[in-house]
């Protein structure tokens, strides 16, 4: 045996407990942790929220990221046990969609005693994000006031002149934004009139029933459109306008870009324009919050996204660009992560 085998052979047994220590204190060399990230939704049950499961999922993906996404059956206290057993499970990270503003600052609280980073979406906890009692990463959510007004001025563009509004539940954040939109594009058309606004809720059936009483309040001409807080409620009085036979009098317009109502805005019914795209928020907080994991604070703390607007002209470009296919968002370009240069942390919501 050599001089230098000799020494080989010396020296091996004592590298090989160096290098097991090695890779205990740092099994990051031996395969990275996948990042994990935990989402509350209200429900699984709307559209809106299974197209914001499918966007963030396919951020995931893009990010190399794991997901797991649950939905709060609009229970508060399910909300609440959900984002506990997410905290158990050890996320590195939460997105949440409070499913009020009054059970938000508890979920923030819990999450920052387990120094998790949360952003909040869609629905403003009522109070910014830096702050000493319930701080959180960041808000996003749709630009409300510009949603109300863009429906209201659509319809105005349209010829509507006498206005019927079906608003959501008064007090919430999101209702009273969408309605100071629509007051906001009234004061600048005197020549319109809102002839009556009920906030109703945000469902079919409280849509169909406040629209059958503000039919039988108001006779035939005397209503040329039907401003709505959410496609759902707009869907209702579709049905009750056309039950009363008064679809040829009356016109539509709504927010969130449901399927139904899409079908409609395709066929160039009565129902004529609706605007949205914001299920994408869910999948832009799942960006932050993964940019925030990695030591980047996000560029601005409270988000407020402008919307798409469909109607029947650009529909078919709409439905092969956010509906048959991926939107056309390339994520890692504004994930601060990936792209320190990025000057936002949401793509932009346009029909191309």
């Amino acid at each position: 045996m050599t001089m230098l085998q000799s020494l080989q052979s010396a020296v091996r047994p004592l590298l090989r407990p160096m290098v097991v220590a090695l890779m205990l204190v740092m099994p990051g060399i031996v395969a990275a942790k996948t990042m994990t990230i935990g989402v509350s939704i209200p429900t699984l049950d709307n559209p809106f929220w299974v197209r914001a499961q499918g966007f963030a999922d396919h951020v995931a993906k893009e990010l190399g990221i794991k997901l797991v996404l649950v939905a709060a059956e609009h229970r508060e206290q399910k909300q609440l046990n959900d984002v506990q057993s997410l905290i158990s499970r050890g996320v590195d990270a939460l997105v949440v969609t409070p499913q009020s503003t009054a059970s938000a600052p508890g979920l923030i609280r819990l999450a920052d005693r387990h120094h998790i980073p949360i952003m909040i979406v869609d629905r403003y906890p009522g109070f910014p994000a830096k702050n000493d009692k319930a701080p959180y990463v960041g808000f996003i959510g749709p630009d409300d006031v510009s949603a109300g007004k863009a429906i209201t001025n659509y319809l105005i563009e349209h010829g509507v002149t006498k206005i019927a509004a079906l608003g959501g539940l008064p007090g919430s954040s999101v209702a009273e934004g969408r309605k100071k939109g629509l007051h906001e594009a009234l004061k600048a058309h005197p020549n319109v009139k809102l002839l009556q606004y009920l906030g109703v809720g945000e469902t079919q059936d409280a849509g169909y029933s406040a629209m059958q009483n503000i039919l039988q309040a108001h006779p035939a001409g005397t209503i040329n459109g039907v401003w709505c807080y959410n496609d759902a409620l707009c869907l209702g009085a579709y049905q009750a306008i056309h039950q009363k036979h008064r679809q040829s009098q009356i016109v539509l317009g709504g927010m969130d870009l449901d399927p139904q109502a899409l079908k409609l805005i395709d066929k160039h019914t009565d129902y004529i324009y609706s605007t949205g795209g914001h299920w994408m928020e869910v999948g832009f907080g799942v960006m932050i919050a993964y940019d925030k994991v990695n030591g980047h604070d996000p560029l601005k703390t409270d988000i407020r996204l402008s919307l798409l607007g469909v109607n029947g002209d650009n529909f078919a470009k709409f439905k092969k660009e956010y509906i048959d296919g991926t939107p056309p968002c390339k994520i890692k370009e504004y994930t601060l992560t990936n792209n320190p240069n990025a000057t936002q942390q949401t793509c932009p919501l346009t029909v191309q």
